[in-house]
């Protein structure tokens, strides 16, 4: 066989593990020939030649397709048409691979394959990931979490990837509190440490015998809860409520009438979605405030919204925030622009929210900062402290 030019040759036409897997079909002819047909060269083959060998691949492997179009390839590359319309001939005979449906794995095969792995051995961080699979995230925003995206309180995990917010499964907290003990909750360090490829071989080893694949598992759950609903997997647990746990008329009450912190939080994610790929246009901080102020207004059309707010702090006498929102009790927003430092705005952006805070009464506040830099790794600064969300857009 001419390697090279044949190599060459297929390269010019077909992918890269197309290449590989022709190549080696034709070598595994050769060697058939070199074995059976004395020694023969493949370039001397004749038409008796490939009726033996199609008749001997045909009982050894089942799904041999790949084995008949390598062939022929090599043989269209030596111009040999004689054989080439041969191998097209005894391609069209070959009967057709029977049709295979996936079988769908429901929620109770999900459990059954959960509750066996607590029979074994397995470390807690491949069983919080395990049990993250059954939900509406994607395998990036599971490996990307952090353990400040996790609020055990609402019972929500929002990604930092995304900036979507995500419910899971009454198993999946349950897991979750026993990883994140009480004094981890809520700092800025990565929920997982280990890597995609990594994530595909603990499913494969737990899974493998489903055919289940982290992305299978996701469309599996997507397919479940279209017919479920997500109250009725995510919301509560079934025949047990314990006190340390939202009862389910509350979240359901909750997810109907979100609270507008919670509505500020999702509409300012919204906005930096929208805004992310423009956001390298916006000339200054004033322009980036009339964005959002206009956004806000636009979104929340029904509550009060007033930019430029003045109050009595404790530095200075007539401190402003750049916005209050609310009609009782005031949530205020401030907001911040840079391509540089971001960590210095997000100090100083903080003090300005908690002053306001002590000063007006007032139970959380948020600081948006608009990175004009859009480094991926600073939306993971993502994060609520101290009573203040800190949100990169």
């Amino acid at each position: 066989m001419v390697e090279d030019g044949f190599k060459k040759f297929l390269q010019d036409r077909y992918r890269e593990n197309t290449v590989r897997m022709y190549f080696e079909r034709v070598r595994d002819f050769e060697g058939w020939l070199f074995k059976h047909q004395r020694k023969k060269e493949i370039e001397n083959a004749d038409e008796s030649d490939v009726r033996s060998w199609a008749s001997y691949v045909q009982k050894e492997v089942p799904k041999c397709q790949p084995y008949f179009h390598g062939i022929r390839e090599y043989y269209r590359y030596k111009r040999k048409e004689k054989i080439e319309n041969l191998i097209t001939k005894i391609l069209r005979e070959l009967p057709s691979p029977p049709k295979t449906r996936r079988s769908p794995f429901h929620w109770t095969d999900f459990e059954m394959m959960m509750s066996k792995t607590e029979e074994k051995s397995i470390k807690p961080e491949y069983r919080v990931l395990l049990n993250l699979l059954w939900s509406e995230m994607k395998s990036e925003e599971i490996l990307n979490l952090y353990v400040s995206d996790i609020d055990f309180e609402n019972r929500l995990i929002t990604s930092p990837t995304s900036g979507k917010t995500f419910r899971v499964t009454w198993k999946a907290w349950d897991v979750l509190e026993k990883y994140i003990p009480i004094n981890k909750r809520g700092k800025v360090e990565p929920l997982f440490s280990i890597g995609l490829r990594s994530l595909q071989n603990v499913t494969k080893k737990y899974f493998g015998m489903y055919g289940q694949t982290p992305n299978k598992l996701r469309k599996s759950c997507l397919d479940d809860l279209f017919d479920a609903g997500r109250t009725t997997r995510f919301a509560t647990e079934p025949n047990k409520e314990p006190s340390s746990r939202i009862k389910h008329d509350q979240i359901k009450e909750s997810m109907i009438s979100k609270d507008l912190f919670d509505r500020l939080v999702e509409e300012i994610r919204n906005f930096g979605n929208k805004m992310h790929e423009r956001i390298e246009q916006i000339k200054g901080e004033k322009e980036f405030k009339r964005l959002l102020e206009g956004y806000l207004l636009a979104t929340l059309s029904d509550e009060i919204i007033a930019p430029e707010f003045h109050f009595r702090g404790y530095e200075n006498a007539d401190s402003i925030i750049d916005f209050a929102i609310g009609r009782d009790q005031k949530i205020p927003i401030e907001v911040k622009l840079t391509e540089k430092k971001i960590r210095d705005h997000i100090g100083k952006g903080s003090e300005q929210v908690k002053e306001f805070l002590k000063s007006c009464g007032s139970s959380k506040g948020i600081l948006v900062i608009g990175d004009k830099k859009r480094d991926p790794e600073r939306l993971k600064l993502s994060t609520i402290q101290d009573r203040v969300y800190s949100l990169i857009i």
